[in-house]
């Protein structure tokens, strides 16, 4: 059933999150221009509560209709039955006209979510720093990379860190990004089907989780606890580098300490080239919208307005990320930005990981790294237990 023009309402849920709360604002107001008789209601909940409260009001026919999901989420949503694939019209207009990474929030391949915009990783420069230190370019590899972090930090009397080369936040982004270094040192961090734990099977990826690790046990240009988190240490002007995602463009330009200059370059390359890795915020589908034929044709509607480049405009705009349409990212607004240039360069070699319980293997890699920065123990032995227990988790996943 259609809604026709008969006033409905439908909930939206989302977790709190500034940039995005305002961008979807700003997407909700572009959409009531198009369809005045749809009111979306957003209601916005805290992060920690998310999931749990997503869990227990879907299941039983109340919350939200559309709701906000990360993109590793949802492979254990739709498990859960907390979303609803999309309708056929709508997932092949995304495989034809989105980026290749939508593609990761497929299950069993059905499309579950239109992306609200796409993130990927490029290299934050402080060059205000870097001058300092003699540095005048981007490092255009790893082993660079390496050797400019270790210029450009500085220490007092007792050999503490004053200013971090590169403040690696393993619990913030690092532990994301250690999954396209894996592949530029020629490794997988797991299968293409999802099925399987790689990270520890190849000399390769040994090899780039030993890189990370010597960032801050060889070559000292980091030290856990060296500040709050990378971000904000880059901000602070505490550190020449910093690997971040597309929504930092707002953050620093917001946020930059007073007189530190700062730019953007391409994620260095390793003995396999230059990788990163893909991060979205997606718009889902709940079950409770598709038992309802109302709320669901309006619902529908809202998400296909999210696709266009009309929704994807209205976000981007406010959120400083870039849009999910191929057709968009020529734009020249993206191309001859030279902040947001790298990331469009990097988007080929943008790739996006099946997560079958990213909380869960969140986890696995934070002991997987704090077992060698805090308890000493053997790297390689740590790297084997991060995969025992990713492996777990994926195995309870696909047993079902």
């Amino acid at each position: 059933a259609e809604v026709g023009d008969q006033p409905v309402t439908i909930d939206l849920w989302q977790h709190d999150s500034g940039g995005k709360i305002s961008g979807m604002e700003a997407v909700i107001k572009k959409f009531n221009e198009k369809y005045p008789n749809i009111t979306v209601t957003q209601t916005v909940v805290p992060y920690d509560d998310y999931q749990t409260k997503i869990a227990a009001s879907v299941p039983a026919g109340t919350g939200p209709d559309v709701a906000m999901s990360y993109f590793g989420w949802i492979p254990l949503w739709s498990k859960s039955g907390f979303i609803a694939p999309l309708p056929d019209d709508l997932a092949t207009e995304i495989d034809n006209e989105f980026v290749p990474f939508a593609q990761v929030t497929k299950v069993d391949g059905k499309q579950y979510s239109v992306l609200t915009s796409v993130r990927n990783f490029a290299l934050f420069i402080n060059t205000t720093l870097t001058e300092e230190a003699g540095i005048d370019r981007p490092p255009e590899n790893w082993d660079e990379f390496a050797q400019f972090a270790k210029q450009c930090t500085k220490y007092d009397d007792n050999g503490n860190i004053t200013q971090a080369g590169y403040f690696l936040g393993w619990e913030e982004d690092g532990w994301n990004f250690y999954r396209p270094m894996i592949e530029s040192f020629g490794g997988k961090w797991a299968s293409e089907d999802g099925r399987e734990t790689l990270f520890n099977k190849s000399d390769e990826a040994k090899q780039a989780w030993q890189y990370m690790l010597d960032l801050t046990l060889v070559h000292k240009v980091s030290t856990p606890g060296f500040y709050e988190g990378e971000s904000s240490a880059f901000a602070a002007g505490l550190t020449c580098y910093s690997l971040g995602l597309t929504f930092s463009v707002g953050f620093f330009t917001e946020n930059m300490a007073p007189g530190m200059e700062w730019t953007v370059a391409p994620v260095p390359a390793g003995p396999a080239g230059s990788f990163t890795t893909g991060s979205s915020w997606p718009l889902v589908l709940t079950t409770k919208a598709a038992n309802d034929p109302a709320k669901y044709d309006a619902a529908i509607k809202f998400l296909k307005f999210m696709a266009t480049a009309e929704g994807q405009t209205a976000f981007t705009d406010v959120t400083l990320e870039l849009p999910s349409r191929v057709d968009m990212l020529d734009d020249p607004k993206y191309t001859e930005n030279p902040v947001m240039a790298p990331f469009i360069k990097g988007l080929p070699q943008t790739n996006g990981p099946f997560l079958v319980d990213e909380l869960a293997q969140r986890q696995c890699a934070f002991d997987m790294y704090n077992s060698v920065l805090k308890n000493n123990a053997d790297p390689m032995a740590a790297l084997d237990e991060g995969a025992a227990c990713d492996q777990a988790l994926r195995d309870k996943f696909f047993s079902d």
